[in-house]
Formats: C-alpha cells, sequence, structure tokens
C-alpha cells in the first residue's frame, strides 16, 4: 500500500518502576534521517528503536522523543555506598584529628555531600527489563505511525490517480489535433502561395509544396513524446497500487511525464495543443508534488 511520509504515532506503558512514553513522528526527506531525544544512560536502547525505525521505514526525517520516568521504589535517588564510607571515614579521621567526641557523623549532613546520591540514569539502569520494555513500546508507536501513514498515503494515492487520468485523456486530444496541424499547414502554405503568385503567369511547384510540408511534418513530429508519455502514465498506474515503497520511482516518473509535455508543447507549434499541453503540465506539477511525499 502506498504511505505517505508525514505521519505520527504514540505509545506509552507503566509499570511498578516505570513509565515509558514514545512519540514519533516523519516529514519528508529524500533519504532516511532519524534524530533521538532519550534519556541520559539509555544508549543501547537508542540503538535499538534506530534498528526497529530503519526495519520499518524507508525514507523521511523520523524524530523520536523518549521519556522514561522511574515511578514507585524505583523513582528514588541511589545512594552512594562507597562514597558515603568515604566520606564517613574522611570526617572520623578529622574528628579524631581535632580531639573531638566519639559521636558518628550526621546522616543529614553526609547525604548533602557531592557524589553521595546519585542520579535518575543511575536509576533506569537498574530496572528489570527496561530494553524489552522500551522495544514493545517503540514497536506499538510505529504501528500507529504506519497506520497514519498509509491512510494519508491512500487519500494522496486517490489524487494522484486523478491527476494521471487527466494526463491519460488529454493525450489522445493532442494526438488527434496534430495530425490536422499538418493538414491545416499544407491548406495555409497553399494559401499563401497562390496569393503571392496571384497575377503572376507561374504555376505553384507542387513537389516544393509537398517537400515543405514534409519537413514542417518531422520537425513538429511528437508522435515519440506522446507515446513515451502515455507509456509514464501506464507505468505510474502500476506503482500507485504496489505495496513496496515507490516514492522515488514515482518522482522520476513525473519528472519524466513533464519533460515530455515540454516537449510536445516546444514541437507541435499549434494553439490547441498549447492549451491542452499546459493542463498536462499542471497535472503533472501536481503528480510531481505530491510524490515527494510518498515512501
Amino acid at each position: 500500500m502506498i504511505r505517505s511520509m508525514t505521519g505520527y504515532g504514540a505509545a506509552e506503558r507503566t509499570t511498578d518502576e516505570v513509565r515509558i512514553a514514545i512519540e514519533i513522528r516523519t516529514v519528508n526527506n529524500r533519504s532516511l534521517k532519524i534524530s533521538q531525544r532519550t534519556p541520559e544512560g539509555l544508549g543501547a536502547a537508542e540503538v535499538e528503536i534506530e534498528r526497529l525505525v530503519r526495519r520499518r521505514l524507508t525514507r523521511g526525517t523520523v524524530h523520536v522523543l523518549l521519556t522514561v520516568e522511574p515511578v514507585g521504589a524505583a523513582a528514588r535517588a541511589p545512594i552512594n555506598r562507597k562514597v558515603l564510607a568515604a566520606y564517613w571515614k574522611d570526617l572520623a579521621a578529622l574528628r579524631d584529628e581535632l580531639g573531638g567526641d566519639d559521636s558518628p557523623p550526621a546522616l543529614e549532613a553526609l547525604l548533602a555531600l557531592p557524589g553521595v546520591v546519585g542520579d535518575e540514569a543511575v536509576v533506569l539502569t537498574g530496572i528489570k527489563n527496561l530494553a524489552a520494555l522500551v522495544e514493545k513500546t517503540a514497536g506499538e508507536a510505529l504501528d500507529r505511525l504506519d497506520a497514519m501513514r498509509e491512510t494519508e498515503g491512500q487519500a494522496t494515492a486517490n489524487d494522484m490517480a486523478a491527476n494521471l487520468e487527466d494526463v491519460a485523456r488529454r493525450g489522445p486530444i493532442v494526438r488527434q489535433r496534430a495530425g490536422l496541424v499538418i493538414q491545416d499547414y499544407h491548406q495555409r502554405l497553399q494559401e499563401r502561395v497562390q496569393a503571392l503568385l496571384e497575377g503572376v503567369e507561374m504555376p505553384a511547384d507542387d513537389a516544393t509544396l509537398a517537400r515543405e510540408v514534409a519537413f514542417f511534418a518531422e520537425r513538429s513530429d511528437i508522435n515519440e513524446e506522446l507515446s513515451r508519455l502515455e507509456s509514464h502514465v501506464e507505468q505510474m498506474r502500476g506503482l500507485l497500487g504496489a505495496s513496496e515503497p515507490v516514492g522515488r520511482r514515482l518522482e522520476f516518473l513525473a519528472q519524466e511525464m513533464y519533460r515530455e509535455a515540454n516537449t510536445i508543447g516546444s514541437k507541435a507549434n499549434d494553439a490547441e495543443i498549447a492549451r491542452e499541453v499546459l493542463q498536462i503540465k499542471v497535472a503533472v506539477d501536481r503528480l510531481r508534488e505530491q510524490s515527494q511525499n510518498i515512501e
């Protein structure tokens, strides 16, 4: 199914020890670019999230926001026992040196010393199955992201199909008119020659007229460009129903269709064809813009 590169997915889960929330936003990009904001100390989870994203997405800029909050008993800040013991030993030695009493140092004062109470990152590393919980939550967020991208992609595909049919409908009109352009040129040329030779006893040279008409027909022949345009239309129709990522191929075809339309307009040398080509270019330009949002 066609998928848009723009989407949003979020998931959250809470256990007795931790609350995990993940938001994933995607926008257009020609390649895959991943930007993550994760809590300090969760480098392994960041690597796993990137692996999951790369397995599911092929194009777009991906913004990932991971929030991990300890809850319950896990929310306490850990005490660094080795640092606390070192402070205790130093204060006891200082007390003996200064000749103080034998009362132990106050714990309240010791807890305020640098390094005794740890930070949140230390707590997170001690939560059971944290990596697995983050992975499951990320998977749920990606599922919801995919669902939104598929919904938007289908709407885009439907709009692209309508523009594609507009191009397909105008192709035969241009082809039919191209055949009449040669006849019109032949008639205008004959009338012009007759007008120039009026009153002059000199017959028009039919062979010369025929060569001039043939030269004009060759110079303004657009059958090859129309055939390529029709081929591109059929290829794009097939891609709009594909299940794999086709955004780059759609972009390429849209660019080629625009190039063929330009060539047709410049070679045809006819006002009616120029009007049809203008509408074809408008539709193809929409196709080109839309294909840039397809994965």
